[in-house]
């Protein structure tokens, strides 16, 4: 490992918001106050085999057994949490899918080209006769039409609505169930989307092409000062990071009026980029050598480096605490909440495999535990009166996304709502609460591990 540059300390994410499906919150409390981690990392076999599955942070092999093996395999497409079951695309045009409760496996779709999960766990699936599928149960729904060819990146929504990429001219391809395709001009050489699909960017030389598929006025322009090199949004999708060829810092802006909010510097400029889905961290690929920047997305500064190769499983961020990577023929787990980041884990001969972070854990698997932050105590009787404070995680001006969000986080617990804007111009806000003060929803807030807002009703 290369010495990070900076050793900042962190404040500890307890709990956080799952990526994909509603299967219940990573991380939840015990009986004796602390949080519990249901997170584990599965080991699919590239060629072939039975899949494996390790508990953080030791990486130690999970109280679990694959009952089948799987044919060769050529990438991971997702989870649903809510059926309990993973997929992976064969060598063969195929999925596979894995039940995660049994540890039983079996062909999941034939004849697949190209795979990708949506948010909420619907498998998107292209044909080898470019035909769009979606399958949430056990049978594939055709979309109208065929695509014009085999499309690069499937981009889904948690509805009845797909974005694929194509290469061409009409590079960018909206699909919804019943309704003719609707194509549009796109670059798609970098493109970055929020996680429940609901807008797209994507580089042109001179500029950054934004796509909002369910917008009245979709499209959008935002000048960079250069060519743009690598883009991610948050988890949230408040935030688009960007970084421009030839410069060595990320630069920051609004999703909702592209205003610039600042820069993070880096050692040197950079390639690639990609989330933490808890909202914490960003890893960055350099322009040039095998290595991975993380930053400290939230307090805007760089953390450090590590020497990895770049693939589409790892580098990755687990439970919003360990980085993932691979180093020499093995995987190795460093904690970023440690004053020396140390190895918590390391799995031995497993570089040449896939690898899938879950949040889940079998039922008969000890939960990592971890101390909570502080949380704010009764009021005393010299107390001053209460406030209603809300924890703001999203605002859109699409109140049907903004409702889909607050359902997805009510199902995984959380008090989430949407409260409505009084004006047109306002926006729908995603929050949790009512808290009676400002330390109660800070503490709340703290606790998710993500970027949030405390909000006032009265401050509107």
């Amino acid at each position: 490992m290369i010495p990070p540059v900076r050793r900042a300390s962190l404040l500890l994410v307890i709990a956080g918001l799952t990526a994909c499906g509603s299967g219940g919150p990573p991380q939840i409390p015990d009986a004796g106050g602390k949080q519990v981690a249901a997170v584990s990392l599965l080991r699919w076999p590239a060629k072939g085999g039975k899949p494996a599955l390790y508990r953080f942070p030791t990486l130690e092999p999970a109280i679990w057994d694959a009952r089948d093996t799987v044919p060769a395999l050529r990438g991971v497409v997702g989870v649903h949490l809510d059926q309990r079951q993973a997929f992976a695309l064969t060598t063969k045009e195929g999925v596979v899918a894995l039940d995660l409760e049994s540890g039983r496996s079996r062909p999941f779709l034939a004849g697949v080209s190209a795979a990708d999960a949506g948010p909420d766990g619907t498998i998107y699936s292209v044909a080898s006769d470019k035909t769009l599928s979606a399958t949430s149960g056990r049978l594939p729904t055709p979309f109208p039409g065929k695509l014009p060819a085999i499309p690069t990146a499937l981009i889904g929504s948690g509805s009845d609505q797909v974005v694929a990429l194509v290469p061409g001219d009409s590079g960018l391809i909206v699909a919804r169930l019943g309704q003719p395709q609707r194509r549009e001009p796109f670059p798609t050489a970098h493109v970055a989307h929020t996680m429940w699909g609901d807008l797209v960017a994507g580089a042109t030389p001179d500029e950054i092409v934004l796509f909002e598929p369910g917008a009245s006025r979709p499209r959008r322009t935002l000048d960079v000062g250069g060519k743009p090199s690598a883009m991610a949004f948050s988890s949230s999708g408040h935030r688009l990071y960007v970084t421009v060829e030839g410069d060595d810092d990320i630069q920051r802006f609004d999703r909702y009026s592209l205003g610039r909010l600042g820069t993070i510097g880096l050692p040197d400029p950079a390639i690639d980029m990609r989330a933490d889905p808890l909202g914490r961290f960003l890893l960055v690929r350099p322009a040039a050598g095998d290595s991975v920047w993380v930053v400290d997305a939230v307090k805007g500064e760089f953390f450090g480096s590590w020497n990895t190769s770049w693939k589409a499983d790892l580098p990755a961020i687990a439970g919003g605490r360990w980085l993932l990577v691979r180093e020499g023929a093995d995987v190795v787990a460093y904690d970023l909440f440690d004053a020396e980041f140390s190895v918590s884990g390391k799995i031995r001969g497993g570089a040449a495999d896939l690898w899938q972070v879950l949040d889940w854990a079998p039922r008969s698997e000890p939960r990592t535990t971890v101390e909570p932050g502080d949380s704010a105590q009764a009021p005393g009787p010299d107390a001053p009166a209460a406030v209603t404070v809300y924890v703001q995680l999203s605002s859109s001006q699409n109140p049907a996304w903004a409702q889909e969000l607050a359902d997805k986080l009510k199902s995984q617990g959380l008090p989430a709502s949407v409260i409505r804007p009084e004006r047109q111009d306002q926006f729908y806000r995603v929050v949790l609460g009512p808290y009676r003060s400002r330390e109660a929803a800070d503490s709340a807030g703290t606790r998710l591990g993500q970027p949030y807002f405390l909000y006032l009703p009265e401050d509107r």
